[in-house]
């Protein structure tokens, strides 16, 4: 019986899971390169003799029970022209590498701006890395960048764009990620257009919608056991 409520119990912390997933797609639904996460979990026996999961919600419930995990989808967003020159879309795979406070991330925003210095950055003032792991000065003038990420102010190149694949993907936040580098994309840079987020929000809705049922189904399954289990005190004191 209390099995059954680590089951139960299991299933509606998953589903509590996705439901998180789905509102931080949503609520990021408008922003610039977001890529949205997606939850899926499995139902795997613990039974006494097969090692544990350290990825059970429940890993001592040894019974059935379910883990789960979060995987970003890094199709491509649409594309929007908007007329900035410092504005940067990417076609294909890959990301622009950025740095801040002398951490490497990486983002799909190619919402960029000039700082003080000159410096190409993001809109957190994260600075935009070229080839050589130095941030892309551009000090001033008409700026032109081409398909392969060359950046040209005044007609002189001042960099080239650091484009890179990347494996392990994890969210640091907003268009925001790390992972491991893993060579150069197939991308292809597009000047005066941003990318937007992927997410579908119908998609997103009907996601919320099957979270909804799937906690509810628990809920009532536990509420089961639990009268059940009343029941069963009741009974056995009358005897």
């Amino acid at each position: 019986m209390f099995k059954g409520i680590y089951v139960a119990m299991s299933g509606a912390v998953l589903r509590s899971q996705e439901l998180d997933s789905v509102a931080n797609n949503l609520a990021n639904l408008n922003t610039t390169g977001y890529k949205k996460t997606t939850f899926s979990s499995q139902l795997y026996p613990m039974l006494q003799d097969i090692p544990q999961k350290t990825e059970a919600v429940y890993p001592e419930a040894r019974a059935m029970t379910y883990f789960g995990e979060y995987y970003i989808d890094k199709s491509e967003g649409n594309i929007k022209t908007t007329g900035n020159p410092l504005d940067l879309a990417l076609k294909g795979d890959g990301f622009f590498a950025v740095e801040s406070k002398g951490l490497t991330n990486y983002t799909r925003n190619g919402s960029f701006s000039m700082d003080r210095d000159g410096y190409l950055v993001t809109s957190d003032s994260a600075k935009v890395m070229d080839t050589g792991n130095k941030p892309v000065n551009i000090r001033a003038g008409n700026v032109t960048v081409d398909a392969n990420g060359n950046v040209n102010a005044n007609g002189n190149i001042v960099g080239k764009l650091k484009l890179v694949k990347l494996d392990n993907i994890q969210l640091v936040g907003g268009s925001l990620f790390s992972g491991t580098e893993a060579g150069d994309p197939r991308a292809e840079v597009v000047q005066g257009a941003i990318e937007m987020s992927n997410v579908n929000p119908v998609r997103e809705m009907i996601g919320m919608i099957s979270a909804l049922r799937g906690y509810d189904t628990a809920q009532k399954v536990i509420q089961g056991f639990n009268d059940l289990s009343q029941r069963s005190v009741t009974e056995i004191g009358k005897v």
